[in-house]
């Protein structure tokens, strides 16, 4: 019963809050082996350095799908960000992934999203595609594993009193991915993300993450996180650095 109102409470969130932001999969990726449902939701507190520094509150949320050999992700984020006093509805992303052959070295990937950032600019991101996961190591504490894929991306920019600016591309994405544990209650992930278009390779979006957890009771754990975003073509006037350090509590399902 726990868990059918626990999914039922988590797709609630799912359905009433389809916005976005940087999308980091690798860092809601579950250690979970069992096959089954599992969740999480998590709640965090930012400063964030875009055009101007805002605090920023976070609510994440996701829901995966474990067979014995697939997996199925669903994920969900939503910013409320307090700028001069003055609260609004910030950014935002819904994301839906399957991975296949989940527990071998080699695991082909599908994925679609949608997302926008009001802060940035960005008024709409639409983005599916595939490719595949390899994992070149995994010990009894640590994981770690490159990920590279195609994709094809619209875009929608659009500053105050500005005419907006919209593209269609189709990118390569790829990442590094470590996890382990640091301890019976901390776990460490660090990620590092590569994304470009095959014809301007060296002019990339590159996004470096860090983040701890640290368990608090066996369903209730504390995370900090920084993430690090350096855009060497930005589509309109906006910083080519932008970063984000978070307090979280995550509440597991």
């Amino acid at each position: 019963m726990i868990r059918c109102f626990s999914f039922f409470f988590v797709m609630t969130l799912f359905t009433t809050t389809l916005n976005a932001q940087l999308l980091n999969v690798e860092s809601v990726r579950t250690t979970e082996d069992s096959a089954g449902w599992h969740g999480e939701l998590e709640f965090d507190l930012s400063l964030n350095g875009y055009n101007e520094r805002v605090l920023e509150f976070t609510n994440e949320s996701n829901l995966s799908y474990f067979s014995k050999k697939h997996a199925y992700m669903l994920l969900n984020n939503l910013n409320f960000v307090n700028i001069d006093g003055n609260s609004l509805i910030s950014s935002g992303y819904i994301h839906l992934r399957s991975t296949f052959l989940r527990k071998g070295k080699w695991s082909p990937e599908v994925f679609t999203q949608y997302q926008y950032n009001n802060n940035l600019g960005l008024n709409n991101r639409a983005l599916g595609g595939a490719g595949i996961k390899y994992r070149f190591y995994r010990g009894e504490k640590w994981q770690a594993s490159v990920s590279t894929a195609l994709m094809y991306e619209f875009e929608e920019w659009q500053l105050a009193n500005q005419p907006s600016i919209e593209n269609e591309f189709v990118k390569s994405t790829s990442n590094v991915s470590l996890r382990g544990k640091l301890s019976n209650s901390a776990t460490f992930l660090l990620v590092g993300y590569y994304q470009a278009r095959p014809n301007q390779f060296l002019k990339a979006r590159s996004i470096l993450e860090w983040e701890i957890e640290m368990d608090i009771t066996k369903r209730i754990a504390l995370s900090i996180s920084f993430i690090m975003s350096y855009d060497a073509q930005p589509i309109i006037d906006i910083p080519n650095l932008t970063y984000a350090l978070s307090n979280g509590l995550v509440i597991e399902l």
